[in-house]
């Protein structure tokens, strides 16, 4: 009987031990999350949502692992359980799931920044910024004092023709990071050009360079609002 308790007060120790040094997560501001990626160059971002969802708009490098891939077994892209990783998905719960089940893995440095919903950092993806229509830019513009209507195309094309109070900021300017004309980039920025191609190109890299409100309406080939310029009658 004293031996068999004896044993079992030993395997009550040894479970309680094990409880104590359960490998737990930490959960993170998206302010902690930048200076862990800047100060971090070895650090691995976990985009836990779906490749649909990854592929329209994901954190530069960040690497796609689902959810589901991890709870299948696939850890095959984050080999080194001692690595420094944070998690992410849409709004954090998927995160949270998947940090948790990291942790319950053996990884021992897992944290989660909630979602890229309300991310403020740069972002790219195939979908990154909002097509518009004429009638949508016109009512932005005129319910938002901060809002900036851009001309993506070459001067000679603004100087001939451009639609009144739109800011010349051709693509070549945005690729040379010349901000001078739009320096707030909280402001909601409404991208055009002749046909809509270069504005979905200034709109792409806008949104890369961290703008939060980026809009793409098009040409002015069929804007019917006001215009002005040397060849405006």
């Amino acid at each position: 009987m004293k031996k068999f308790l004896a044993l079992l007060i030993v395997l009550i120790v040894a479970l309680c031990t094990g409880c104590g040094e359960k490998i737990i997560y930490k959960s993170i501001t998206h302010d902690e999350a930048t200076k862990i990626i800047a100060d971090n160059p070895n650090v691995i971002v976990l985009d836990v949502r779906t490749p649909e969802e990854y592929e329209k708009k994901h954190i530069p490098n960040a690497i796609s692992l689902p959810l589901e891939e991890l709870r299948n077994g696939n850890f095959a892209s984050i080999p080194d359980k001692n690595q420094t990783i944070l998690v992410y998905c849409w709004t954090g719960r998927r995160a949270q799931d998947s940090a948790q089940l990291l942790a319950d893995k053996g990884y021992k440095n897992v944290y989660e920044f909630g979602g890229i919903a309300d991310w403020k950092g740069p972002v790219v993806g195939a979908e990154i910024y909002k097509h518009i229509t004429h009638d949508e830019a016109q009512e932005i513009l005129e319910t938002n004092s901060e809002a900036v209507l851009i001309d993506c195309r070459f001067p000679k094309d603004y100087e001939a023709r451009h639609i009144v109070g739109a800011v010349f900021v051709p693509k070549e300017a945005v690729m040379a990071e010349d901000f001078s004309k739009i320096p707030n980039k909280n402001a909601p920025i409404i991208c055009y050009c002749g046909d809509g191609n270069r504005a979905r190109q200034t709109a792409k890299l806008l949104v890369e360079k961290g703008y939060r409100q980026v809009y793409e309406m098009g040409g002015i080939i069929d804007w019917e609002g006001a215009v002005e310029g040397t060849e405006v009658e």
